[in-house]
């Protein structure tokens, strides 16, 4: 009886000690891998440049309340204060245990200053190491990205001493009107560029693969497609935060987006479904689910006709869709591999990778007026000024120029790898998303020579201004 008692106490201990070791693997991370968010750090310089200060910085390192060091990646830079007055840095990227973080680091390995021509070594820091106080935490699956703006006129010391003042914020929203959003398809996150200055301001998390984008017909809403993770985020433009994310799960891979006007649609290829999604964007959902042909990409809306139109780049032919019933009334054959739709002026312009042409099609009779030849993967495509069309070729590392009354593109400006593009038509600037450099070109129209770039995150695909 004694030793039936004892079997019972080592059976009920045996279970809840099964049980403990359940619920604590229920709790762990799979894998064992500790849950991680992603840390950017940029680097602009502010104030008159007095001298040219010249550094070499080693590592990047962030540091919580234990003193335990998260490094960013980063590679040894060499850095000129005069060029940082121009140009935004983006100095240091990478994935840290999420939690609370106190200090950032950086660590100098020399510095120097030019003062009348002449090159004067400066003394360090101790050990080389400046720490900035930050208040910082990371989530698990997002994006916080940390501003320092160094002042080089308060940085220079009595006995050629360099001790950097640095000061650092987090992202800002800006004037919404000067807002430039970039897609980095590579990430989970947008860039969100001020216009006035040229540089980043904020990043905002999203889903994976973020793609397509449109605005409210107010602007007071981004809505992003998320390739990997079948979903769309909403943004309000006024705080540039994410106040909703609904989910694409009627459809696969979605890639662009279209709004149709004075409606509360929109309409989003899904492009490995060969179909389109329609999202109420009232009651934040999938309301329909359109077949259409093969790997449908790009879109574009005549508002007059109520028609949505698709580019179906792997059965080689343009899809028409009735908003009013949501069904596919025509189908148009076009070139080989059509990805992105314009329509401009009376026509509906196509632009066929495969076959680098821009079909130029009547966009009553469906009859095709020219096929604008455009060498090097012709991508996107958006009207540009006086009469121009600017198409980009991803291969041939160019801009082309085209216009509807004529079937060869008259002139090019090199790029490197452009995506999307977006036109400030004040200022004569056209914006342009390079997915192999990282950053966003900014070309001056009027002397047709790039005057900036912008770094962002990996892979940039498409651009949004907030003020055209």
């Amino acid at each position: 009886m004694l030793e039936a008692d004892c079997l019972k106490k080592i059976i009920a201990l045996f279970i809840i000690f099964f049980a403990f070791l359940l619920s604590a693997c229920a709790l762990a991370p799979k894998g064992g891998v500790t849950p991680q968010g992603q840390v950017l750090v940029y680097l602009q310089a502010g104030g008159p440049p007095t001298y040219e200060i010249n550094f070499s910085l080693d590592q990047v390192w962030l540091e919580g309340k234990t003193g335990a060091k998260f490094p960013l990646g980063f590679q040894t830079q060499h850095i000129s204060s005069l060029s940082l007055f121009t140009h935004q840095l983006l100095l240091a990227q990478g994935s840290v245990n999420i939690g609370s973080y106190t200090s950032l680091s950086l660590k100098f390995s020399e510095a120097t200053v030019i003062k009348k021509g002449k090159k004067i070594l400066l003394h360090l820091p101790p050990e080389g190491v400046v720490k900035i106080p930050i208040n910082l935490f990371v989530a698990k699956d997002r994006t916080t990205t940390l501003f320092l703006n160094w002042q080089p006129a308060s940085s220079l010391q009595e006995k050629n001493r360099f001790l950097p003042l640095i000061n650092v914020h987090l992202g800002k929203t800006g004037l919404k009107n000067l807002l430039l959003y970039v897609s980095n398809a590579g990430a989970n996150y947008l860039s969100v560029i001020d216009r006035g200055s040229n540089q980043v301001i904020d990043t905002i998390t999203v889903g994976e693969s973020p793609k397509g984008m449109v605005l409210s017909e107010d602007k007071n809403y981004l809505y992003v497609v998320n390739s990997f993770s079948n979903s769309l985020s909403v943004i309000e433009t006024t705080t540039n935060r994410v106040i909703d994310t609904i989910p694409l799960n009627r459809g696969i891979e979605p890639t662009e987006i279209a709004i149709l006007p004075h409606t509360s649609y929109l309409y989003v290829t899904a492009t490995a479904s060969n179909a389109v999604l329609v999202v109420d964007t009232l009651s934040r959902s999938v309301v329909e689910k359109i077949e259409v042909g093969q790997r449908p990409i790009g879109l574009a809306v005549d508002a007059e006709k109520r028609h949505i139109y698709v580019a179906n780049s792997y059965s080689n032919d343009i899809s028409i869709i009735d908003t009013t019933d949501n069904k596919v009334i025509k189908t148009i054959g076009v070139g080989g591999e059509p990805r992105f739709l314009r329509f401009y002026q009376k026509y509906l312009l196509v632009v066929n990778s495969q076959s680098e042409t821009v079909s130029v099609i009547d966009r009553n009779s469906f009859f095709t007026v020219y096929n604008i030849f455009v060498p090097g993967c012709p991508g996107k495509i958006i009207p540009g000024l006086k009469g121009w069309l600017y198409v980009a070729g991803e291969r041939s590392n160019c801009i082309y120029f085209v216009t509807p009354t004529m079937n060869i593109a008259p002139k090019k400006l090199f790029t490197p790898s452009p995506s999307g593009m977006a036109l400030d038509r004040d200022r004569k600037l056209l914006y342009i998303a390079n997915t192999a450099d990282n950053n966003v070109a900014v070309l001056d129209l009027i002397s047709e020579r790039i005057i900036g770039s912008i770094e962002v995150g990996e892979r940039p695909y498409d651009l949004i201004l907030v003020g055209d």
